[in-house]
């Protein structure tokens, strides 16, 4: 997928197919960054290879990640670690399905089951274990099937394999609406206001293209706006391209309760309060070890100028 713009090429791109970066699809198919004059090579991180790897090899421009990546060099010692610039999702994106009906579901109920834990980044599975440890339940005493590839966590849930999936759209929508799954929690609305995801970038392609990096972020507080203002059916028009075995229904309900959960960040501002929330989840769930500042890891001048542009 590209973008042909007239001006300076950026090569984006995304860890997974998934619906969470939606927000980052409608600046790609809208045309949003293109407007800005950029030409934009986007694709989605090959299978075996980190976004955050292809970076620091100068491979890709500019990538979808978290906070906790950045932290995770900081901790190892590392003096240029990704610097984040604008966010993308605000809240946790994935839902936890059982296989079994969910009336009466507790989270107590977690204790003694198997469940299929989001395999390709270790964030997920700590901020479910926070909401398990908020609800009483020993993350220990839960039975983890871990290890797999997207297409295998399908496979082995619609197989009756796991008790339980965790799982972003359009899958859970898909899977619930095949009856391969129920839905038991909305993990947005476990996680509360965290900066979930941003944009990251080298120290050194931020100081040698802060225009381009201007207009990219200004490109997609736009886009940002339109699919916080628009009816989750034309947010589904515009990223079926993204998703073209999906039917438009399933991608439209998959916006709905993305939009629902406040999941996607209306605005690229990264504040200390987001910031600050996920980096203590992420000690206390031992990714990552010290108490490092927003002023570490965030440069907030680009979404600032955006924001104000947009006034």
């Amino acid at each position: 997928m590209s973008q042909q713009g007239n001006g300076a090429r950026v090569r984006l791109r995304v860890a997974f197919r998934n619906m969470f970066y939606t927000t980052i699809y409608v600046a790609v198919e809208g045309g949003f960054l293109a407007e800005q004059g950029l030409d934009v090579d986007f694709a989605h991180v090959p299978a075996g290879q980190t976004s955050t790897d292809l970076l620091k090899a100068g491979d890709i421009d500019i990538t979808q990640s978290g906070i906790s990546r950045s932290f995770m060099d900081l901790d190892a010692g590392s003096a240029d670690p990704p610097i984040h610039i604008a966010e993308i999702n605000q809240r946790d994106g994935f839902f936890l399905l059982s296989k079994r009906p969910t009336d009466g579901w507790r989270w107590a109920d977690l204790a003694g089951a198997t469940l299929i834990p989001v395999g390709f980044t270790p964030v997920p599975y700590t901020t479910l274990q926070a909401a398990m440890r908020w609800h009483g339940v020993d993350p220990a005493s839960v039975n983890l099937m871990g290890g797999l590839s997207a297409e295998e966590m399908l496979g082995r849930f619609r197989n009756g394999d796991a008790d339980y999936l965790q799982v972003p759209n359009p899958f859970a929508v898909q899977l619930v609406t095949e009856g391969s799954g129920h839905l038991a929690a909305t993990l947005g609305n476990e996680s509360g206001y965290v900066c979930y995801s941003s944009f990251a970038v080298t120290p050194s392609y931020l100081a040698d293209n802060p225009d381009t990096m201007q207009r990219f972020v200004n490109g997609y507080a736009r886009a940002q706006r339109w699919v916080a203002e628009s009816p989750a059916e034309a947010v589904a028009d515009r990223i079926a391209p993204v998703f073209p075995e999906y039917d438009r229904n399933v991608l439209a309900e998959g916006v709905q309760r993305y939009k629902d959960a406040g999941v996607w960040a209306t605005d690229p501002t990264i504040t200390r309060h987001g910031f600050d929330r996920m980096r203590d989840a992420l000690i206390s769930g031992g990714l990552v070890r010290d108490p490092h500042p927003y002023e570490s890891i965030v440069r907030p001048e680009f979404a600032e100028r955006a924001v104000a542009a947009l006034a």
